[in-house]
């Protein structure tokens, strides 16, 4: 199992790469949500790793990671962890993916001038706004239902060994309501609103249609804020797309991905918003 130190304490991280051939292709770097884990990820570990390089990162406290009493806040605490691990493993070329929590920890990074900037990066069921007098019930429900394995996931094959079931029940037992409660303290004392238009790397904002923890409205008024911005309404999902609409979300992130490669004509992506069906 692979882990890095920060701040005197180990952090956990998967890194997977099945590409046939080397490429420029970006690395996808995962980060999950409040009271989660890279295992939340694992449908587009599995889908995306013969044409990426992916690396999804357990947050001190979460998952198979040692707890950092020293993470204060998503931008001065959890953004110095993912900086820690791009430094690590001396990334360059990266998209970030960012579920929920994750979505404001991607914008707070981008925000820094101190870091290695972005490609580009994927907005999941987030909002620059993460306070609790808008999400208090909908987190609290996220942090414990995330913490399932991936529905229909119970083991994967041998070149996933840290996704085994033994694995998973490991970081269940490590988890506690502590990190839970953290998270919820960090996301009430996060609002960026003010500064989203300072994000200027071109952005993908997904949302489910059923999300109740961050309605398709406030998906909506981050699209409109960010300056280089798409946004895709995914159908018959909530708040975790990647999970509920993998296929769908796995073909959205990949197109994506290829835009901001420039295999795609660069262009301000205002005014393209799409609806996503399961048949599309």
């Amino acid at each position: 199992m692979p882990h890095f130190e920060f701040e005197e304490c180990k952090l956990h991280y998967v890194d997977f790469d099945d590409r046939l051939e080397d490429n420029d292709a970006p690395v996808l770097l995962f980060i999950h949500g409040a009271g989660s884990s890279h295992l939340i990820w694992t449908l587009q570990l599995l889908k995306l790793k013969e044409a990426h390089r992916v690396v999804a990162l357990d947050l001190s406290g979460h998952g198979l990671s040692d707890r950092a009493e020293k993470t204060s806040s998503i931008e001065h605490g959890y953004t110095d962890q993912v900086h820690a691990l791009i430094t690590y493993l001396d990334i360059d070329n990266f998209i970030l993916v960012g579920h929920s929590m994750g979505g404001g920890i991607v914008m707070s990074y981008c925000l820094r001038d101190d870091v290695s900037p972005p490609c580009a990066i994927v907005l999941v069921g987030t909002s620059s706004d993460l306070s609790l007098r808008k999400l208090a019930k909908g987190l609290i429900i996220e942090a414990f239902e995330d913490h399932k394995p991936p529905y229909g996931i119970e083991t994967l094959d041998e070149d996933f060994k840290t996704f085994s079931l033994a694995k998973f029940q490991d970081a269940v037992t490590k988890f506690d309501a502590k990190s839970i409660f953290r998270d919820l303290d960090i996301c009430d004392d996060f609002n960026i609103s003010d500064r989203v238009d300072e994000i200027k790397v071109p952005a993908l904002v997904v949302v489910g249609d059923d999300d109740d923890i961050v309605p398709p409205g406030v998906a909506w008024e981050l699209e409109k804020a960010l300056p280089r911005a798409d946004i895709a309404v995914i159908k018959d999902a909530d708040h975790s797309p990647m999970v509920q609409q993998p296929e769908v979300f796995n073909r959205l992130l990949s197109k994506f991905v290829k835009w901001a490669q420039g295999d795609l004509d660069r262009r301000r992506l205002k005014g393209t918003s799409v609806i996503v069906d399961k048949k599309e």
